[in-house]
């Protein structure tokens, strides 16, 4: 039987927990034992869930796939583009691994995996929404249909995904999927992914009590996704890849740029607190902030004075420095900023442009979409099975890399290719011929 392979995303796990010998992993850590575990992964930027999650399946920084953060403005319309729930039709622009699999003859299924919105070469999705109404009209017919006749209750999907306290319910939901899936139409490639780890690591902190039970509870949802895989006769012929999208950093302090750039007189809002105007906007990532700025004279340096002076901005970072962030120019997407912002410790961004506006929403003990050279943003990386060897353990690879390791094992091209490395990142070695593979496999196609 041919090789499969399983990718497992666990929102929020950082390389911190997986190595935290105190939080008790038992199948994580026997797969780790079996196979690899990275010191970390490190994530793209902005270190958000959907960036990541796209440079996961395409290999590629977001310069090249497109997707700039979880929430971005695109200068050419005036409007938030918010690929957060893939509310945005806005697709990837760089190849994927499902479009590799499609290529090859072989199959994919994607369960609550972000920026699969319309995908029709996936032949079971069901996408990472906030809204039922898009689970109802995208996620993919029979299994949607086939959940319902089992009792699954698909239709709370919406309603466990943004509740932070009903994430476990969220997850249950979603691994009950796969488990169909295995078991009914077991596909080449199959991505799902949890996400309780990530919500409680935002409301309670990222080395909190019930942080640590969440992932404790991941570990046993993937002990019973094994478990599934080794019913139906395929555990041994998969390669499982558990990682993370990001790590976390805690925060205590909300900044407001987009409150400041509006007491500057930069920004307007009427009286419900709303933006209508303005010479500048932000839009928060977290760790991050886009800062999108009216191209007349003189505009950006008091934008960048404005802001440099704000609370809770560690730095103003200019359009020099985004090639070595992964990011494209702005000429070269609308989408991008021509500033970006990124926070003091123990701060985060909001969008919101009244403190009003930002009193009534939630607020976060952890957070992440920093710069990536800060450790405590990497990810957890482990993998076992047929072609990973055994007992092995590398130094910090690269979330670049997963994509091509992938398309080697099943045997896929991907016409994308891994992106240039900066001279300051370390050597490849998620490839087909890196201290992961138990053989050295060439791409059939």
């Amino acid at each position: 039987m041919k090789t499969a392979v399983v990718v497992i995303s666990i929102d929020g796990f950082s390389a911190a927990l997986l190595h935290d010998a105190s939080v008790t992993l038992p199948t994580l850590r026997a797969l780790a034992a079996r196979g690899v575990a990275a010191a970390g992964l490190r994530p793209a930027f902005p270190s958000v869930t959907w960036p990541c999650h796209t440079t996961l399946v395409t290999g590629v920084p977001p310069a090249r796939h497109g997707i700039l953060g979880n929430e971005v403005l695109d200068r050419a319309t005036g409007r938030v583009v918010r690929h957060e729930g893939d509310s945005t039709e806005a697709p990837i622009r760089a190849e994927t691994l499902w479009d590799a699999a499609a290529a090859a003859g072989l199959t994919a299924a994607t369960l609550c995996w972000p920026k699969t919105r319309g995908v029709r070469s996936i032949r079971d999705n069901v996408p990472e929404f906030l809204d039922q109404p898009l689970f109802e009209e995208w996620a993919s017919r029979p299994l949607w249909d086939e959940a319902r006749a089992l009792g699954l209750p698909v239709e709370r999907y919406a309603d466990w995904s943004v509740s932070r306290p009903l994430t476990p319910m969220q997850d249950w939901l979603t691994l009950e999927l796969t488990r169909h899936v295995v078991r009914r139409r077991p596909p080449d490639l199959l991505l799902t992914h949890f996400l309780m780890l990530d919500a409680f690591q935002h409301e309670f902190g990222p080395q909190s009590p019930e942080a640590r039970w969440a992932l404790e509870h991941v570990d046993g949802l993937v002990a019973t996704l094994l478990a599934e895989l080794a019913t139906a006769g395929r555990l041994e012929t998969t390669d499982v890849i558990v990682l993370g999208d990001h790590g976390f950093v805690p925060v205590e302090h909300r900044a407001l740029p987009n409150a400041d750039l509006h007491a500057a007189g930069l920004l307007e809002v009427d009286a419900h607190g709303s933006i209508t105007a303005g010479q500048a906007r932000v839009t928060a990532n977290g760790g991050s902030a886009h800062v999108y700025v009216d191209r007349e004279r003189g505009v950006r340096e008091s934008v960048r004075e404005v802001l440099a002076a704000a609370p809770g901005v560690a730095e103003v970072l200019g359009p020099e420095t985004f090639a070595d962030l992964g990011l494209p120019q702005p000429d070269d997407d609308s989408t991008q900023g021509d500033l970006v912002l990124h926070a003091a410790e123990g701060w985060y961004f909001s969008s919101h442009p009244t403190r009003e506006r930002a009193a009534a929403a939630l607020s976060y003990r952890g957070t992440h979409g920093h710069r990536t050279d800060d450790p405590r943003l990497h990810a957890a990386f482990l993998a076992a099975g047929p072609s990973i060897v055994e007992n092995a353990r590398t130094g910090v690879l690269d979330q670049l890399d997963v994509a091509p390791t992938v398309a080697a094992i099943l045997g896929m091209k991907m016409g994308g290719g891994r992106a240039k490395r900066r001279p300051d990142r370390a050597p490849p070695s998620l490839n087909a011929h890196s201290t992961l593979s138990a053989h050295s496999s060439q791409p059939k196609n």
